[in-house]
C-alpha cells in the first residue's frame, strides 16, 4: 500500500509548484504540511472505504500522474478545524492555478489541492491517460511600493520574453535547460520556450534550492 508524503513523487511542474505554494504559506504564517501525494490502487481502495473518497481508484492522486496533493494545519489537535486556515492557503494555491477540493459541490475537500489546467481535465479523462500539459511555473510578483521610476522600469520588464534559451541571460540559462529537461517548462519543436523574464529569477531560485536536481 502507497500513500507518499513526498513532493518529488508529483510531477515536476506540480512539485515546483507545490514548493512555491509552502514559500508563499509561510510567508503569510500558515503553517501548512503536506499530508499526501501520490498513492496506489489499494490506498485509494481504502480511502474508499472509509469515506474519504468517492472513488475506488485513483485520479489525479495517482502514481503515474503526480497531480495532487493533500494537506493540513501543522499544528497537533488543530489539523483539520481551522476553516479560515484552508481558505486562505487555498487562495494562495488557485491564485497559483491549482484546483481547490472546497470548492467541489457534491463532495468538497478542503485538504486538497491538484492541477487540472482550469478544470479543463477530470478525473475520469486522467484515469484513462490524458494529463494536463505542464502547469507554468508561478512567479510572486513584488508588494513593496516602488518609485514611479522603478516601477515603469518593472512594468517593461514583465512584458519581457524570451523565447529561446541561448537568448536569455548567462546567469538563467543552465537552470532553464534542467526546468525544460524536467518538463516544468515546455519547448516546441522549433525549440521556443517562451519564458517572461520575472519567471526566469523564480527558476534559478528554485534551480538553487536544488528542486531540479532530481531525475537530470
Amino acid at each position: 500500500m502507497l500513500n507518499s508524503r513526498n513532493i518529488d513523487d508529483l510531477r515536476p511542474d506540480v512539485a515546483a509548484n507545490c514548493r512555491v505554494w509552502q514559500q508563499l504559506c509561510q510567508e503569510e504564517e500558515l503553517a501548512v504540511l503536506v499530508t499526501g501525494t501520490v498513492r496506489d490502487d489499494e490506498y485509494q481502495l481504502y480511502c474508499y472505504k472509509n469515506g474519504t473518497s468517492q472513488s475506488k481508484t485513483p485520479s489525479f492522486h495517482g502514481v503515474k500522474a503526480g497531480l495532487a496533493f493533500d494537506f493540513c494545519k501543522n499544528v497537533k489537535g488543530h489539523e483539520y478545524d481551522d476553516l479560515s486556515f484552508f481558505q486562505k492557503a487555498a487562495a494562495i494555491a488557485k491564485k497559483m492555478g491549482f484546483e481547490w477540493g472546497g470548492d467541489w459541490k457534491s463532495f468538497p475537500d478542503r485538504p486538497h489541492l491538484q492541477w487540472s489546467a482550469g478544470g479543463k481535465y477530470t478525473s475520469a479523462m486522467v484515469r484513462a491517460g490524458q494529463y494536463p500539459p505542464a502547469m507554468p511555473l508561478y512567479a510572486p510578483s513584488g508588494s513593496g511600493q516602488a518609485p514611479q521610476q522603478e516601477e515603469n522600469q518593472e512594468e517593461e520588464d514583465d512584458m519581457l520574453i524570451y523565447h529561446q534559451i541561448k537568448e536569455m541571460p548567462d546567469w538563467a540559462r543552465a537552470s532553464v535547460e534542467k526546468a525544460v529537461a524536467l518538463g516544468v517548462i515546455q519547448q516546441s519543436g522549433d525549440g521556443q520556450v517562451n519564458v517572461y523574464e520575472p519567471n526566469l529569477q523564480t527558476i534559478v531560485l528554485l534551480d538553487r534550492l536544488g528542486l531540479f536536481d532530481k531525475g537530470v
